[in-house]
């Protein structure tokens, strides 16, 4: 191509964008954006109860906080978010009522689990932060022993860290390995009476890798690696006091357990039964603590007179005869009693938003891809 065609063309593409664009209108820079497609309101995510100091607490991933609410009145109390708290994408909360503390985990990016004071609000600093694997999800605390249980996502694995761990502190022990078939793992909770910890898992097994020489690497054949490959979604018990490569005690997985996507796991003491957000088909599974194998749950709640909108939290309210679930869709957080099955209404509900508010769905977007035929905007998350 010649000097004067290679002129032709700069001088069109500069001519067409000269008639698209006002003189007055920069093309690069210090531009505002056409539209925004975001959510304004808080969406719940992870929930935890306190029913000694009358309390609801929720993680809101998508403005990045943490939310307080008085449990009677379901009236927001406080909310902690800003730069300073050092909360992003947040998934698990709980709280430690005896030490009025409040533990939020970071799934993603920021890598740390953040604990604020009952009083904390607005843009403050943590009193303690823990850095934790990537992609951190659930968390179970655990008075008895003094220490809190974490699952791991990419590395198939659950931590027990001492309660008051801070900085960067190495867990007191590590459930993970080819013979614990933890796979993608997500909500985690400890039965301090029966000493057990148990684990949702997605079935993602992203693979244990295993040092080469050359780097690390999934590889066949050996016992400390395998490749990765999708599983079922599982339920799998473990001994509290489990380190390393065990076994789990029981595992409930198959078909008629009707998972999908299992999302947080509450423990019912006083039923002895295992409460699952089911967050695939918007449900709330319910299995007796000692079920194990391909079995039905004793108890479903599901359809559209239940307010359940993709569940991602669930917390035993034992005060009420109740729990909480926290719904990811539909800006709202709902109780029912310990007892409910089928499509049932909840009893009470808390709202970020006004009844009907629409969320859009994201959860850590990533990319994004335009379908030019269709018109449509596709965003992974």
């Amino acid at each position: 191509m010649g000097r004067r065609t290679l002129f032709a063309v700069a001088f069109l593409t500069a001519l067409l964008l000269s008639r698209s664009h006002p003189a007055d209108q920069p093309l690069g820079g210090d531009v505002a954006p056409v539209r925004i497609l975001r959510d304004p309101y808080p969406t719940f995510n992870g929930i935890a109860i306190d029913p000694e100091n009358n309390l609801v607490v929720a993680s809101d991933s998508n403005l990045k906080s943490v939310l307080v609410y008085q449990r009677s009145t379901r009236k927001r109390l406080r909310q902690i978010g800003g730069d300073l708290t050092e909360v992003g994408f947040v998934a698990g909360v709980a709280v430690d009522p005896p030490a009025r503390e409040i533990y939020a985990v970071n799934n993603d990016i920021e890598d740390s689990l953040n604990i604020f004071s009952y009083d904390s609000a607005g843009n403050v600093k943590p009193v303690r932060r823990l850095s934790v694997p990537h992609q951190a999800w659930g968390i179970a605390l655990s008075p008895l022993r003094d220490a809190f249980a974490v699952s791991v996502e990419v590395l198939n694995a659950v931590m027990i860290y001492r309660r008051e761990a801070s900085a960067v502190e190495p867990p007191l022990r590590v459930i993970r390995g080819v013979q614990t078939e933890l796979a993608d793992p997500h909500g985690v909770y400890w039965d301090g009476e029966h000493h057990e910890i148990a684990v949702a898992n997605h079935g993602n097994f992203r693979g244990l890798a295993k040092n080469l020489g050359s780097g690390c690497m999934a590889t066949s054949g050996t016992d400390s690696s395998r490749p990765g490959e999708l599983r079922p979604p599982s339920i799998t018990i473990y001994p509290a006091s489990g380190d390393g490569d065990i076994k789990p005690l029981r595992k409930i997985e198959g078909p008629h357990t009707r998972l999908d996507w299992p999302m947080a796991i509450g423990f019912d003491p006083l039923h002895d039964e295992i409460l699952v957000a089911n967050n695939g088909d918007s449900s709330i599974l319910i299995f007796g603590r000692d079920d194990t194998g391909d079995v039905a749950p004793r108890r479903v709640i599901r359809g559209n007179g239940t307010g359940l909108d993709h569940p991602m939290g669930i917390a035993t309210d034992g005060r009420r005869g109740g729990f909480w679930v926290a719904n990811f869709g539909g800006h709202s957080a709902i109780f029912f009693p310990t007892t409910a099955n089928g499509n049932v209404a909840p009893m009470a509900v808390i709202r970020n938003a006004p009844p009907g508010t629409p969320s859009n769905g994201f959860g850590n977007p990533m990319a994004l891809a335009y379908d030019s035929k269709r018109r449509e905007v596709l965003v992974p998350n």
